[in-house]
């Protein structure tokens, strides 16, 4: 008869035993006596439930983008040319910060004017690099750095002045706040009307089938590589079809190599990597601007773009 007072320690190598050893138990009588038939174990198929890795919905930070939406300024030659331009600033200073004054003519003939009941406000801006398509070499635009924004707070205009014995009219440039600075401004910066960006429509998607570009360049620096929530310039836009919240796949740029084993030197193109997601947040006509989600590596330009 098993013993009931079997102490609790040895329970856990009476388990083993059994599952180890070629035996039989008698279920009436609790018998334990050996079997020569080896043990079997039989396996029946059954679910297993594994949670699911975050959507992109929810993995994407919305402050992350917010900040690139109000800076990057993509603008072709006849905005460059008709952007108004700070011409002077007050006390003659020469560099400007926030909370200073400075006065700006318009570039296109068309005065600026302030409307009490409607605030306009501006991005300064300076040096538009232009952005060059790396197959083609075609300008795609002109980048412009972001340095400072602005409001305006006086009009544009003329006044007729007394100069000796006849009368001139004189320009009176126009009034602006500097409202915030990223670094000094000065006489010579332009001015971009900021338009309000819409981040309700901004939902993650897969691009479409056949959608490809490449990255011409980093946001906001002067290296070529770029890491995870940074900022980079695709070579694609409106025109090309792509939109806000198009996801695509970052291939890393075909490496070389040579193949020495055979005791020659055969040159290799070695095949594309996938290294990570970018997803798309700003277009232009003929590029657009994508933040860096996912990454294994460090992303390139020359990088490639696809439908993931």
């Amino acid at each position: 008869m098993p013993n009931p007072y079997m102490p609790r320690a040895m329970a856990p190598l009476l388990i083993g035993f059994l599952l180890t050893s070629a035996i039989s138990v008698n279920a009436q009588t609790g018998v334990i006596t050996p079997d020569d038939s080896p043990l079997t174990v039989r396996l029946s198929p059954e679910a297993r439930m594994e949670a699911l890795p975050a959507p992109l919905s929810t993995a994407l930070k919305r402050n992350f983008i917010e900040p690139f939406l109000a800076e990057p300024m993509v603008i072709d030659d006849a905005a460059l040319l008709s952007a108004p331009r700070i011409v002077a600033a007050q006390e003659n200073r020469v560099l400007l910060s926030r909370g200073d004054s400075a006065y700006v003519r318009s570039a296109n003939g068309t005065p600026l004017e302030f409307d009490a009941n409607k605030e306009r406000r501006f991005r300064v801006f300076r040096n538009a690099v232009p952005l060059k398509d790396p197959g083609t070499g075609a300008v795609l635009g002109y980048e412009a750095q972001f340095i400072g924004s602005a409001v305006l707070v006086g009009s544009e205009g003329f006044e007729m002045v007394q100069d000796g014995d006849k009368q001139i009219q004189q320009v009176v440039p126009a009034t602006i706040l500097i409202s915030g600075a990223k670094e000094e401004i000065r006489a010579g910066d332009r001015l971009l009307e900021v338009t309000p960006p819409r981040l309700d429509s901004l939902v993650p998607h897969a691009a479409a089938a056949g959608t490809s570009g490449q990255i011409i360049s980093v946001y906001g620096s002067n290296v070529i590589n770029a890491g995870q929530n940074q900022v980079v310039v695709v070579n694609r836009g409106k025109t090309d079809g792509l939109k806000s919240g198009d996801v695509m796949a970052i291939q890393k740029r075909r490496a070389s190599a040579i193949d020495t084993t055979t005791g020659g030197s055969t040159p290799l193109l070695l095949p594309e990597q996938r290294n990570g997601l970018a997803m798309v947040f700003l277009t232009f006509e003929k590029v657009a601007y994508a933040l860096v989600v996912q990454v294994k590596d460090t992303v390139r330009i020359g990088d490639r773009l696809t439908t993931p």
